[in-house]
């Protein structure tokens, strides 16, 4: 019988106490977590690049506000160097229009540092839990601009099973390309799939299909088979101790 595979994250910030503090605080809900550290956009994308068959990165919590590049500029790199990995955004910045960016170039979670204690231990659990999450501020009907509609959306909301396994993708901020990829199908396909979405869910973008899914649940996600197939090797080091740093 295959033994389960460790989550694998990666955190990246340049601040050591930052990346300590989120990997106890990680631990404490998934304690068979493992971590890779990085403190700038070049070695994370190294690290990324790393064995990436044979030991996979799962999640990766980016700070914007790296040395070496700012903003989300930072996330669209890692987004394409990552392009199925679940990716988690922690930032100084607690503004409405940054997160919004950020679920445009496919984050899945935002968490402000200078949260209050029980909501960043929240944004946390979701991260943990592969669900979505947004401050609440963010989920103001008021700055998602929703289509106007007969009926609520997302209720009674039916799709098929391929459009179900494409929505969990795309609830992880993957492209066309990427979600072709991970299913096996054409980004053809996939957009064909994703416009029936939208329609299912009566929404015009992904922003707004991410930031629905935030305030109703998200379908449970179905396997993922390149990361399933991946063992986990022999030797891969001292969990928790910062790679690639310098």
């Amino acid at each position: 019988m295959d033994v389960p595979r460790s989550p694998h994250y990666l955190l990246v910030d340049d601040h050591s106490l930052i990346r300590e503090g989120m990997m106890q605080a990680i631990r404490a809900l998934e304690p068979r977590a493992r971590f890779s550290q990085t403190n700038s956009l070049q070695t994370t994308l190294e690290r990324l690049a790393r064995n990436p068959d044979t030991d996979p990165i799962d999640v990766v919590l980016l700070d914007l506000g790296l040395p070496d590049s700012r903003g989300t500029a930072t996330l669209q790199a890692v987004r394409q160097a990552a392009p199925t990995q679940r990716i988690g955004i922690i930032t100084g910045q607690n503004d409405v229009q940054v997160a919004l960016e950020c679920i445009h170039h496919g984050a899945s979670c935002f968490i402000p540092k200078l949260a209050e204690i029980d909501g960043f231990t929240a944004a946390l659990r979701a991260l943990v839990e592969g669900r979505l999450h947004f401050p609440s501020e963010l989920l103001s009907p008021s700055d998602t601009a929703w289509p106007e509609q007969d009926e609520p959306a997302a209720e009674g909301v039916r799709l098929t099973p391929r459009q179900k396994d494409v929505l969990t993708w795309l609830l992880k901020g993957c492209t066309n390309q990427a979600i072709a990829d991970a299913l096996g199908i054409s980004a053809e396909t996939v957009k064909l799939h994703v416009s029936a979405i939208f329609r299912a869910y009566g929404v015009h973008s992904r922003t707004q299909l991410v930031l629905m899914c935030s305030r109703q649940g998200q379908p449970p996600a179905p396997p993922r088979p390149r990361e399933e197939a991946a063992a986990t090797p022999a030797g891969t080091g001292i969990e928790g101790r910062p790679e690639s740093l310098a």
